[in-house]
């Protein structure tokens, strides 16, 4: 056991240097590496030797040293947040600002961080940021921890803000560069189409001009021609006035032609007789 101990420390410091940075790790990370008795025992050690840090029961990261401020860096929250999914084995929904600025869609940078989950936990404080944590039913938990969860969460937030000038394509054209991604590109877009009918409307319509190059999206006959136009959802309205005053001016046409018909009718039986007094 002791000589397997610093084998087991070393491949497991050696996962944790191999991924990116500011990861969390759990125990059961390293499990195809050892036992959990064994595993423990090595993030203790590492963590003694601060070549970890304890971040809370079952949850650790490499401390990064900010030169700037001349400390260590808090703890990620995004990536916290996913650990401990993975640790309690439950499903987190992040709240729309904090999807909207994980995803660069604002500039935003929220002090809470609110997380639907179907469980409840304490608090947990990283730096000076706050994660808490509320219950919620798990009838409305169906994006938690699924690749698009931060595009929905993050467009329900933005919603007001979409219909600012130019704000829509900007958007867009920022949702097309996370798609764009050759790694996380494809995971996030298959996600989209699976779930876009879970969606709202408003949401699916700003949604499939994204995604309209792949010909798996589902189509929706009554908006497909106000998919189209990739710009703000003023030309739909402009289309519709347009439809509607065509409808108008035909019913229009078909009343005058009808009153045309009607007095260049002849009379004829008994509508041309005419009863007078002498009659």
């Amino acid at each position: 056991m002791s000589d397997q101990a610093p084998d087991l420390k070393a491949a497991v410091l050696q996962r944790i240097q191999s991924d990116v940075p500011r990861k969390a790790w759990t125990p059961s990370d390293f499990l195809d590496l050892g036992s959990r008795d064994a595993i423990d025992k090595a993030l203790q050690r590492l963590t003694t030797a601060e070549q970890l840090r304890r971040i809370d029961r079952g949850l650790y990261d490499r401390p990064g040293f900010n030169k700037l401020t001349q400390k260590s860096n808090p703890p990620d929250p995004r990536s916290v947040i996913e650990a401990l999914g993975r640790r309690d084995q439950v499903r987190m929904l992040v709240d729309g600002m904090t999807a909207a600025n994980d995803l660069g869609l604002t500039d935003a940078v929220p002090a809470k961080i609110v997380v639907h989950s179907d469980a409840r936990r304490r608090a947990l404080r990283l730096g000076n940021v706050t994660i808490s944590f509320r219950p919620t039913a798990a009838s409305k938990l169906f994006w938690a921890g699924r690749p698009g969860m931060r595009v929905v969460q993050a467009l329900h937030w933005m919603r007001d803000l979409l219909s600012r000038e130019g704000e829509a394509n900007r958007v867009r054209r920022k949702l097309r560069k996370l798609l764009d991604d050759p790694a996380a590109g494809p995971p996030l877009k298959a996600d989209l189409i699976d779930g876009l009918t879970k969606v709202p409307t408003w949401m699916q319509v700003f949604l499939k001009p994204v995604l309209q190059d792949d010909q798996h999206v589902p189509a929706n006959p009554a908006a497909a021609d106000d998919d189209h136009d990739d710009d703000d959802d003023h030309h739909h309205h402009r289309r519709r006035r347009r439809s509607a005053a065509s409808r108008q001016q035909d019913r229009a046409a078909n009343r005058s032609r009808s009153k045309a018909a009607i007095s260049s009718r002849p009379l004829s039986g008994p509508r041309s007789t005419r009863r007078t007094p002498n009659a």
